[in-house]
Formats: structure tokens, sequence, C-alpha cells
């Protein structure tokens, strides 16, 4: 038996077709009611941002030229100026003949000490001749004895050998006398026969232990010296826009970890836009924005919305930064003072360098410039006038691959949707 479902197939088509009519419509309804119930604003002055990282020179030096100019972009490894080195060969003489003299003491300490003493003899039996003066043989005696104890004595470390000598002098002295007053024929036998002993006592451990450390600050203080004497280029460690620092110039004198430049990284960039709190409450993050730069049109999602650092906490970390970098300064003056030479002077100088470099990297890391005239970071934002108090900092994505290069400072116009 036959089915005819002609009538149905003509009823699906006559009303299923409207239906995914209807649907369609609705969904762009839909569609178009998600992107208009939101109130959008703009903001015209973002810019694209990115963290710092310092060039810093490694030792005392005078910079010669600037290669690049302030803004530039560079890329990794390009030289961005030429600096001369104020280590002359003079003091890299003296450290290499402290290091000569270290090397020395250390091998001599090595050796141990050899100590020469004198043991006297048993004297021979007296002859037939004029005896000795009471006073004479007294004098010998007692300084025999004298001379005995302070062999001992040095032996058990309690005196020092100018001590010991003096005693070993002052008991031939004594014979010399006695033999002076006998007669010339009982001469050869009135004084007994005095031989010397010598002994190599070994090293002392802690005697080692310091000529060790000496002679490796000595040699550290000199590798370091050479080092400084070979830089010749400041060279940007990552890729991005150059700053120099306040006070760069052709002719200035540096100080040994001293940021001559911080170059914006390329690689770590982002769109910084600034909103009144009231705007900031309304925008999420992960939200997706849309900006344009440069007539290209791009979109991020907002990752970060945060409060600009106060001027006075700034200021603060700033004091706190500048007291350390001179603590660590003078720690190094005061111990090149009192120090045992050029070595003790060369340790110091690194810790002075790694306090310095410290600071500045703090400094970096929280994106915070290094001079008046680099860009403003989120950490520093409040820098530029009292108004950016009552302002928020929003963080933006980039997307990756794009087809233009991006430079820290390009400026940017923001459209964020308000939620809410």
């Amino acid at each position: 038996m036959e089915v005819d479902i002609t009538k149905k197939v003509q009823y699906l088509m006559k009303y299923g077709l409207v239906g995914l009519i209807l649907i369609a419509v609705l969904c762009a309804g839909g569609i178009y009611y998600y992107q208009h119930q939101h109130k959008y604003f703009n903001v015209y002055d973002a810019q694209v941002t990115s963290s710092l990282v310092a060039a810093k020179v490694h030792g005392n030096a005078v910079i010669t030229e600037k290669v690049v100019e302030d803004g530039e972009h560079v890329e990794a490894g390009d030289v961005i100026a030429h600096v001369k080195s104020t280590v002359t060969d003079e003091q890299i003489a003296n450290l290499e003949q402290t290091v000569a003299l270290s090397q020395r003491n250390l091998d001599e300490i090595k050796k141990g000490q050899t100590v020469t003493v004198a043991v006297p003899s048993p004297a021979p039996a007296p002859a037939a001749s004029a005896p000795r003066s009471s006073g004479s043989s007294q004098s010998v005696a007692s300084a025999e004895s004298r001379m005995n104890r302070m062999n001992e004595l040095f032996e058990m470390g309690a005196i020092s050998a100018v001590q010991r000598d003096a005693a070993v002098s002052a008991y031939h002295a004594a014979v010399a006398a006695a033999s002076s007053s006998a007669p010339a024929a009982s001469a050869p036998s009135s004084s007994p026969a005095v031989r010397y002993q010598t002994t190599t006592q070994p090293p002392d451990p802690k005697a080692v232990q310091n000529a060790e450390l000496q002679l490796k600050q000595a040699q550290a203080a000199l590798d370091n010296a050479k080092q400084d004497a070979a830089e010749t280029d400041i060279v940007a460690p990552v890729a991005g826009t150059v700053y120099y620092a306040q006070g760069i110039d052709e002719g200035s004198t540096v100080k040994a970890g001293e940021t001559v430049a911080s170059v914006g990284n390329a690689d770590d960039i982002w769109i910084e836009a600034k909103v009144s709190p009231d705007k900031a409450a309304k925008i999420r993050l992960g939200q997706f924005v849309s900006y344009e730069i440069e007539g290209h049109q791009l979109q991020g999602s907002v990752q970060d919305i945060q409060q600009p650092v106060k001027k006075d906490d700034q200021a603060s970390a700033d004091s706190a930064d500048a007291a350390a970098s001179a603590g660590n300064a003078n720690a190094a003056d005061t111990a090149g003072a009192n120090g045992a030479g050029a070595g003790q002077n060369g340790q110091d100088a690194q810790s002075a360098q790694a306090g310095t470099a410290d600071a500045a990297d703090g400094d970096a890391a929280n994106g915070q410039p290094a001079a008046g005239n680099q860009p403003k970071t989120t950490a520093e934002a409040t820098d530029a006038d009292d108004a950016d108090e009552d302002v928020m900092i929003i963080r933006i994505s980039i997307p990756s691959g794009l087809n233009f290069t991006l430079k820290p400072g390009m400026k940017a116009v923001v459209k964020f949707a308000m939620n809410g």
C-alpha cells in the first residue's frame, strides 16, 4: 500500500521556510540588541607602553658619543653609545703588582717558617790553666740559662724571634767577655762549643686561608679593571625604544653600575589608557576592547585595572633607593681606605656596583623609567600632574602577528563598552 506524503512535504516547505526566516531574524535582532545595549566611550590619549630594561656601564667611564637619538628604535645588541674607560695603564700595572706580591706571600706562607736555634754542646774538661773568674762564670751561666728559656718560649710561640735572638746574642757576648778575661793559654778550652739547629715549622692554616683570600681579591680587582678598560660600547640589552637617563650626554662621566639608558622592551608591550574611577568601575577584566593605532584597527582584552602610585609613596621609594646606593658607595670607600691594597678595593667596588645594580633593577621591575624624559609607565603615571591621582590605569593586550611595527610611545584611540 502506497502512502502519499506530498501534502506533508508541501506543508513543511511552506511553514518550515518561514520558521527558518523567523529564527534568522531573531538571531540578528539578538546580536544587534547585545551590541547596542551598552554605552561606549573613547579614550584618545592612550599609548603603547612597554617594560624598561636598563643598559648600564660596567666601570667608571666617559661618554664619548651617543650613537642613537633619544626615542629611536634599536634591536638587541645594537650599540647605543661609545664610552672611554677611566682606568689607566698605571692602575692596571699596580693591580698586577699587587697580585704578584699576594701570590709570593702565599707561597712563602705555605713553605712554613724556618727557625734556627742555638744549642750549646757540653764544655770540655778544663785544662791545668788558670781558672775562669767566678764573676765571669756566673755571667755565662746566667746568659746560657736565659738563652735556653727564651728558646723554649719561642718554640711555644710565646715570644718573637727578635727576643729569642737577643738572648742568644747576650749569651755569646757573655762567653766572649769571659774568654777575654782568662789567660791566653787557657782561652781555647775556656768556653763551651755552640752549635745551631735549623727546624721548619708547618704553616698556620689560618694564615694560609687569609693569604688565599687576599690573592683572590687582588685577582678579582685586576680582572674587573681589565674588563672595564676594554669596555668601549654600551649595547641595547633588548629590542625596543631608547630613552637616555637624565644628564647623559657626550662628555658626561658615569660611575660603575650607572644606567646610561633604558630600553623599552618591544617583546613586552601593551596599551595603557587612563580613565576616571566611575568609568573604570564599569570595565571588567577580560573584556574585549577595540582600538586604533596609526590607522590600524585592532582588538585586545583588558588585562589589568589598577590605581597609579601616589607621589608620596613614589618619593619614599626613590629616597630608599638613593640611600641604599649611597650606603654601598660609602662602604666601598671606607673598606678601600682601611683594606689590604687593591684586592680589597676591588671586592668593595663590586659590592657597590651590585648595590647600585639592584636598586636600578628594582626600578625597572616596577616599570619605572630612570629619567624624566622617558615615557610614563603604570607605576609613575601620577608623576605628570596632580590630576592623574584621580584616574585609573587600564592595561590592554596587543595581538601577536601584526603586519606593522609597534613602538613604545605610539598613540592609540581606545573604545570601551560600559557594563552595568
